[in-house]
């Protein structure tokens, strides 16, 4: 399995940070599987390159002209994956289509995924994203290959794990009483300055606060700081937030752009009131609004945003209602799904649920010849104790999960996760059969079990004399706990372990 992924993408004060922060939160859950990113960019902000690098991805400087050519581009591109030794690339960036990915294809880059938002251009890729709400596979028929797999709409936005850990904490009835609590948020940078209109528009109103969310790098940020100084209503200005699921939390309206932070207030359940800053974000709103998820600000005035918002300020139920509607559309897990089929690109793995008919099948895998050399029992089972169990277990899976793993569809080892007493953490089980054994399929499937199941720890406990799978946790993002034992952080083991380092 490849463990290396090149990702092209910018981020500035003129095209925003979308861009990278989606990408980013793919390569945090490949890095969990073994597999480490490289950003290729222009330029970024500096606490953009910083954030990356403390995160465990690489950052490379594209040292070309403005003026460059998509081939240009391309060959720089090629020529880093090359360097790094990555077959693989991940593109999320307008302006480099068709030619750029046929570039990458004659320099031997093997597998190409993009993400794309506009259904507009052409790419020569083997998987494409759009998290868009309303977005279909059909809308890419004819501007991608026939064999690229193309995954659609807001269930797979590429959200940071909070999103999704945030949700169950979410109230279940909208807050009365008190100011209404509104968050002004247009991205990193808010390059046509719709910040400083929605001060305007809100500013004077006693039944409101207001809460500003930047980047240090938004090119109006001096304006922005001057027009707050000056505010009748309660405002306050934060920078370079990194708990942006917990902000949202705390707010009853946002009012923000209609790019991917539009998904992470629908994954909150947050009312919003959307401005179309770019015109990449058309039919994200235009579909949001439709799904009752969302208000548009139809220009972007501080009159329209003042009549826009107002109905809502006042009226909790109404904001209940937008958010009830926008959190049924994203359940925040996006990120490890796009991960797994990045992960999985060009290597026929996959997992299925197991089935009644692979009773015989399992109890054959684990009848090989030195199959349970390592196990806790080491004999095999008679074919009807067998059976008795297999009957038990599958009726489990829904709380337990249970996989076949397959290549090129035929199935060919199993992979499952038993609850252990905490009622927390998983204990993992994997049998490879030894026919294709050496071909990377035990890594591949603990790397598509972990994306699929991102939320617990995962335990393994490995015989110490079992050098062969105890090379396999270790290269698939294991921490060693002991010399038997591995484990692989959850979501909410991750995110505490992170606010502790904050």
């Amino acid at each position: 399995m490849a463990r290396v992924l090149l990702i092209r993408a910018d981020g500035n004060a003129q095209i925003g940070l979308g861009h990278v922060m989606r990408c980013s939160a793919v390569a945090d859950e490949l890095l969990r599987v073994g597999i480490t990113s490289t950003f290729l960019s222009r330029a970024l902000p500096d606490w953009v390159r910083g954030q990356l690098d403390a995160t465990g991805h690489g950052v490379r400087h594209l040292d070309l002209p403005e003026t460059a050519s998509e081939a240009e581009d391309a060959q720089a591109t090629a020529d880093l994956a090359r360097e790094i030794s990555s077959p693989r690339v991940l593109l999320d960036h307008y302006e480099l289509g068709q030619i750029w990915t046929q570039t990458l294809r004659q320099h031997g880059v093997r597998q190409l995924a993009a993400f794309d938002d506009l259904a507009e251009q052409a790419r020569d890729v083997d998987l494409l994203v759009d998290p868009s709400p309303g977005r279909a596979a059909e809308d890419y028929r004819d501007l991608v290959p026939a064999a690229a797999t193309v995954l659609t709409g807001p269930t797979y936005a590429a959200l940071r794990p909070e999103f999704a850990l945030a949700r169950d904490a979410a109230p279940e009835a909208p807050r009365n009483g008190g100011p209404c609590r509104v968050m002004i948020s247009m991205g990193g940078v808010d390059p046509t300055g719709a910040t400083l209109l929605c001060l305007d528009a809100l500013d004077g109103r006693a039944d409101v606060t207001l809460t500003v969310v930047l980047g240090s790098a938004a090119p109006m940020l001096p304006q922005i700081r001057d027009r707050i100084a000056r505010m009748q209503t309660p405002t306050r200005l934060l920078l370079d937030r990194r708990d942006m699921s917990a902000l949202i939390g705390d707010s009853d309206l946002v009012i923000g752009a209609g790019g991917t932070s539009a998904l992470e207030r629908c994954a909150l359940g947050c009312a919003s009131a959307t401005a179309i800053i770019a015109n990449n974000q058309v039919h994200n709103a235009t579909a949001l609004q439709k799904a009752g998820a969302t208000v548009i600000i139809p220009e972007l005035t501080a009159e329209a945003i003042a009549v826009t918002v107002a109905p809502f300020l006042t009226d909790p139920p109404a904001r209940a209602a937008l958010g009830a509607k926008a959190q049924a559309l994203c359940d925040g897990l996006g990120a490890p799904r796009i991960a797994a089929a990045i992960a999985a690109l060009g290597s026929g793995i996959a997992l299925r649920p197991a089935l009644p008919e692979d009773m015989a099948r399992i109890h054959a895998l684990q009848s090989e010849p030195g199959a349970r050399r390592y196990a806790r029992t080491p004999d095999v089972p008679p074919l009807d104790s067998h059976q008795r169990w297999f009957t038990t277990r599958l009726a489990r899976s829904g709380a337990e999960p249970f996989h076949i793993v397959t290549l090129n569809d035929m199935p060919c080892g199993f992979v499952r996760l038993d609850q252990q007493s905490d009622g927390a953490s998983f204990e993992v089980s994997i049998l490879i059969s030894q026919s294709v054994q050496g071909r990377g399929i035990g890594h591949m499937a603990l790397a598509l079990l972990r994306l699929a199941h991102p939320l617990p720890q995962i335990i393994a406990e490995v015989h110490k004399d079992n050098a062969a799978s105890q090379r396999l946790f270790a290269s698939a993002g294991y921490q060693r706990l002991a010399e038997d034992r591995f484990a692989s952080p959850g979501w909410a083991e991750i995110e505490q372990r992170q606010r502790h380092a904050d």
